[in-house]
């Protein structure tokens, strides 16, 4: 979304720059209203008014254009620089700063909005919530330094194996939520399948440390009543922690 915002923001200053040179074409118009305001009806008339000064009213035009044309465009290249600061600070608010996938906060707008048209629509709604194995005994033995590195690696294992539609989020501590609008079951069971062989071939630092996560899925159609998918996911994840970690469990609405 914000790329699609900073490319429109990049057209701005030929757009600006164009603007300026309509303006620029009302100038020999306005000069030539203004003259037979001030001075009355030329005897000769409108066309002979603009032969006998054809050079001013030539020069007014390509002088007024120019000026107005390089002003628009300076001035679109400052609305393109405060746009792109705007979506970039808007970016980082809703940015997890460690990993750079969405803040909670950010993720459950996506995720109230998704579940609302789904229930308009009809369409399926997958979510899948994944909690980092073992994440403490991670930081006690090898330092906090490795469980930061352990969390970046699940970002960007979940960054390469969810489609370009779906929303991921850093959503606490060691958990980490993907929300796939308009996906099913199947979609979200291959998602975390493609998460969990991405962090098993993902290349580890001297000494090595394991990396694993339990994900628990919940995928449905929403319904008035039915649609509360973090509790399902929730119940979901628990389960495969308690059946023994580095697993996927599956809620349906």
């Amino acid at each position: 979304m914000t790329s699609k915002r900073w490319s429109a923001a990049g057209r701005l200053p030929i757009a600006y720059a164009l603007t300026g040179l309509l303006l620029g074409l009302g100038a020999p118009v306005g000069a030539l209203l203004l003259h037979i305001l001030i001075d009355g009806p030329a005897p000769v008339g409108v066309s002979g008014e603009l032969r006998t000064h054809s050079f001013f009213y030539l020069y007014d035009l390509i002088g007024t254009s120019l000026v107005f044309a390089v002003a628009g465009y300076v001035a679109g290249k400052r609305a393109e620089r405060l746009r792109r600061a705007e979506d970039f600070y808007h970016h980082l608010s809703d940015a997890d700063p460690l990993t750079g996938l969405l803040n909670a906060r950010s993720f459950h707008d996506h995720y109230a909005r998704s579940m609302e048209r789904a229930e308009k629509t009809g369409e399926p709604v997958a979510l899948i919530l994944l909690d980092v194995d073992r994440l403490k005994t991670i930081n006690d033995e090898h330092g906090h330094d490795r469980g930061t590195a352990a969390l970046v690696r699940v970002a960007e294992a979940i960054k390469a194996s969810k489609r370009v539609s779906d929303e991921a989020a850093r959503w606490g501590g060691d958990e980490f939520a993907v929300l796939l609008d308009g996906g099913d079951e199947a979609a979200a069971v291959r998602t975390a399948e493609t998460i969990a062989r991405q962090l098993a071939a993902a290349p580890s630092p001297d000494p090595p440390v394991a990396v694993s996560v339990t994900m628990g899925i919940a995928a449905g159609v929403p319904s008035p009543g039915h649609n509360d998918l973090f509790a399902l996911a929730d119940e979901a994840l628990y389960a495969g922690k308690r059946a023994g970690r580095n697993q996927i469990q599956v809620r349906r609405l």
